[in-house]
């Protein structure tokens, strides 16, 4: 079972149970408006209300039910006359919610089917359903970091033509991966919600990308100045801001790595 799955469904059977109560009060006003003047008639609606009334997450008890009351007449009644008496059929329906119901679908919509050839052990390791659906689910952000390797505008033949050299390009593209991967892990070590990092246009990052970190940082220049003694003078074109300054200070570094 998924947890995340249970809350997101969550929202969707509570949206399908107010819907549903909310029709099924309908439908019991909609009865006690019109009562049947014979008995066969009632049993009949009755036998196709139960046909057609099926509930998810409500058990209903509907019956016939035979009410005396006085038969209305146009105008005043006479004085002292005794009222005329008239028998009326109605449908009573009795709503009330299925807790167990709401429960098992709340858990059916947790689940869902992981078919697999993993062995129950595998490298040493004991594989249950728990630990297969770990791995299973870890697989989407490694192969969301190796997407770009399968983009053919990186390893074709636009850069190398031997086989062996776009071999030797996709390894040194895994070096980059790699460092990429631990710098981004660096920088969310120090990165919380309650601090989170101000992004580009503003946006408050709890879990910034690598990516979204270099754009923080892509239009810091370096001037290059020579001297009159020949020597070589590096500076910034501009200070760093503190989002800037907090990313270094927090990998370790400063400013000091530009110039």
């Amino acid at each position: 079972e998924s947890s995340a799955l249970d809350q997101r469904k969550g929202k969707t059977l509570e949206k399908e149970r107010t819907k549903e109560a909310e029709l099924l009060r309908e439908e019991q006003a909609h009865w006690e408006r019109h009562p049947f003047s014979c008995r066969e008639d009632a049993e009949q609606a009755l036998a196709s209300l139960k046909t057609s009334l099926r509930p998810r997450f409500h058990q209903v008890k509907a019956a016939v039910e035979e009410i005396v009351r006085p038969k209305k007449r146009r105008g005043r009644p006479k004085k002292g006359a005794e009222p005329e008496m008239e028998t009326r059929y109605l449908l009573r329906l009795d709503v009330e919610f299925d807790q167990n119901a709401w429960e098992q679908a709340r858990r059916k919509a947790s689940r869902f089917v992981l078919v697999t050839t993993v062995p129950k052990e595998w490298k040493g390791q004991p594989m249950d359903a728990q630990e297969i659906l770990k791995l299973y689910k870890g697989q989407i952000s490694v192969e969301m970091n190796f997407a770009f390797l399968k983009d053919p505008f990186f390893t074709d033949e636009i850069y190398v033509k031997k086989p062996e050299r776009v071999a030797v390009l996709g390894y040194l593209f895994l070096l980059a991966l790699a460092i990429y991967r631990v710098f981004q892990r660096r920088v969310r070590q120090f990165i919380t919600p309650e601090h989170p990092l101000k992004g580009p246009g503003g946006r408050k990052l709890t879990r910034p990308t690598g990516q979204a970190i270099f754009q923080l940082f892509q239009y810091v220049n370096v001037v290059l100045l020579e001297l009159p003694d020949g020597r070589i003078q590096r500076s910034l074109d501009r200070s760093l801001t503190p989002e800037q300054r907090r990313i270094l200070q927090g990998l370790g570094l400063d400013e000091s790595i530009y110039v």
